[in-house]
């Protein structure tokens, strides 16, 4: 079954591109990810294409450190909703137990555990990055950066990493990037791409949580959607079904803790608008349908997989009963007509 990754993952990467003075749109093309896919954080990007862009811009801009600078320019809104719902944890600890959850929402592709190294440190290490045990550094460079500026965000004014680890080479000329951004031990040639910081990060609440982020992913789900209307509410609840529908766990009161309010007061605010929670959760899955299909380059299991549905079968009896075709008919015929 084929990996995906959300387009939120290249955020930034046009304009580091740009810095270059070479055209991002160009490698874009090259490796076969459509630009327009980048103007929706929530638009999926095979994990491959994903690998081979960063390998490819590292290649063409000149850059060792690629992965990292476009990592420098990520954190925890990167990942959407799953950041509000990490930062709502009682502890660190919990918070990146939700992330191990759920990072697959954002990149299949990638894995990691939490362990401790000894009585004072932890280690996070990557257990995959890519299905064919080959190196690719760009990607150990941005999700090392990445991870350490979700903590960051996390953790407050506290947080330091004790070390680095990676297994690709050093820089040739570039090694003074990574001593800038990270102000740690930075080891190369390692056995694993790991982050190591002190274990009593763990016990902490995370840092001074506002709702600047939430604030932003709205502001984000308007701009993209052009949406005019004055109640941001109801648009923030489908984003949060959104992101974690493909759980298990896309229950009123999960959402109702993305959105850091009672499930009851929930209830109350989708009754005054005249739908309930599971009619929204059909309307959401129903547009998702309809988007992801459109995108032309996601299987109808893998479709059904992140609507959350256990098995095809449930999915396409569903999509029938929405819109009267079975989904491979309007994947393959009926879409065209309508077109």
């Amino acid at each position: 079954m084929a990996s995906y990754i959300r387009a939120a993952s290249l955020g930034g990467f046009e304009e580091l591109v740009r810095s270059y003075d070479v055209n991002p749109i160009e490698i874009l093309k090259d490796i076969g990810i459509l630009p327009s896919l980048l103007r929706d954080p929530d638009a999926f990007i095979h994990y491959d294409h994903y690998l081979s862009l960063l390998e490819k811009a590292a290649f063409v801009c000149q850059e060792e450190c690629f992965g990292l600078k476009l990592g420098a320019l990520q954190n925890i809104s990167t990942i959407g909703l799953i950041g509000v719902y990490m930062s709502r944890q009682l502890s660190i600890l919990e918070a990146l137990k939700v992330a191990q959850k759920y990072v697959y929402l954002h990149a299949e592709g990638i894995v990691f555990q939490v362990t401790r190294y000894n009585a004072q440190t932890c280690r996070l290490n990557f257990v995959r990055l890519n299905d064919y045990n080959i190196d690719m550094p760009q990607k150990s460079q941005l999700a090392i950066c990445l991870v350490s500026n979700i903590l960051k965000d996390l953790i407050g004014p506290p947080w330091y990493a004790e070390k680095i680890c990676l297994k690709q080479r050093a820089p040739q000329h570039s090694a003074h990037v990574f001593k800038e951004h990270f102000p740690c031990e930075v080891e190369f040639e390692k056995d694993e791409d790991a982050l190591y910081f002190p274990a009593a990060f763990l016990t902490l609440k995370p840092y001074n949580f506002n709702e600047d982020l939430v604030d932003q992913l709205i502001l984000q789900r308007l701009e993209m959607q052009s949406s005019t209307k004055a109640d941001d509410q109801p648009l923030l609840i489908e984003s949060s079904i959104r992101m974690l529908m493909a759980t298990g766990d896309c229950s009123i009161e999960n959402i109702a803790l993305c959105l850091g309010i009672h499930p009851k007061k929930l209830q109350r605010t989708l009754k005054q608008q005249g739908t309930s929670y599971r009619d929204l959760l059909e309307n959401v899955r129903k547009k998702e349908a309809l988007r992801m299909i459109d995108a032309g380059n996601i299987s109808l299991t893998d479709i059904a997989l992140q609507l959350g549905y256990t098995e095809l079968s449930i999915f396409s009896r569903n999509f029938k009963n929405w819109f009267g075709y079975p989904a491979n008919e309007w994947k393959n015929k009926v879409r065209s007509h309508l077109e």
